[in-house]
């Protein structure tokens, strides 16, 4: 008679390997290094695209150029991913997890980035950024805008949470713990933005990056952290272009379809935290 099988008790192999599921076990030094490939190949790209076929003005090659960045760093993010880990979305963190304490932790999270980028800027005068007043000039035509908006307010959180927190930050939490992997991706998350931001407000990128690791540690799910993203992404968006009405249907818009765009790949539940 077959004998039936008791419930696994706490600390046992079977427990220690769901909490090992957590993360993937990869290579933290080819990691960063994926990751800056990642990002320099495809802003080479994006730069190449709008040098060989854009204008002065604003055009959809602009826009196609922010998307093929993001897909770029994606590819390479799957290519080095797969060779130390069996790959699925769950692996890079695309989980289902439960709503309301999602909720909770992301609004937590958000409130104190928001709250400590708010101090940066004050200590540091607030970053000036490409001003929004286009001088006279004719407004891009709107199969341009809608395309850099998809780009910077969907497609982006989505390759970089994916590439910063399901992948680097998974890497470096092998290393020394959540902690200091939270500390070390928010710098690196920063830093790649030397490019669209002004040196003085990387700091406060940083901030968001470090709560954006802490958010996805708690819940498991990069889900969470998708819709945080959109969501500063769309804010910042609209504040830069002088939005009034609009902000509040782009925030709505920009967390939906961030979602919804990779809730199908979302197969697995999360993990309980450690």
């Amino acid at each position: 008679m077959a004998a039936s099988a008791a419930p696994a008790p706490e600390g046992t192999a079977q427990t220690r390997a769901t909490r090992r599921r957590r993360v993937a076990r990869w290579r933290p030094p080819v990691a960063v290094a994926a990751v800056v490939l990642g990002l320099v190949g495809g802003q080479a790209i994006s730069l190449g695209i709008v040098l060989a076929l854009g204008s002065s003005e604003p055009s959809i090659f602009d826009g196609l150029g922010l998307l093929l960045a993001d897909v770029f760093l994606i590819g390479v993010i799957v290519l080095f991913a797969r060779k130390g880990a069996k790959l699925s979305a769950g692996t890079l963190g695309i989980r289902r997890t439960r709503f309301w304490p999602a909720v909770g932790w992301a609004s937590a999270f958000f409130v104190a980035t928001i709250a400590l980028m708010g101090m940066w800027s004050l200590l540091v005068g607030g970053g000036e950024g490409a001003s929004g007043g286009g001088g006279g000039s004719a407004p891009p035509p709107a199969i341009v805008i809608a395309l850099v908006m998809f780009g910077v307010m969907v497609a982006a959180p989505i390759a970089e949470e994916i590439a910063f927190r399901g992948y680097l930050f998974a890497a470096l939490t092998t290393w020394r713990g959540p902690w200091p992997a939270a500390l070390i991706t928010g710098l690196l998350f920063g830093a790649a933005h030397l490019a669209v931001y002004p040196p003085e407000m990387l700091p406060a990128l940083a901030f968001f990056g470090f709560f954006a690791c802490l958010l996805f540690w708690f819940t498991g799910s990069l889900l969470p952290c998708i819709a945080v993203h959109a969501f500063n992404n769309a804010l910042a968006t609209g504040n830069l272009a002088g939005w009034s009405w609009q902000i509040p249907l782009a925030l709505i818009g920009a967390v939906t379809v961030s979602v919804l765009l990779v809730l199908p790949f979302a197969r697995e539940r999360a993990p309980q935290a450690a």
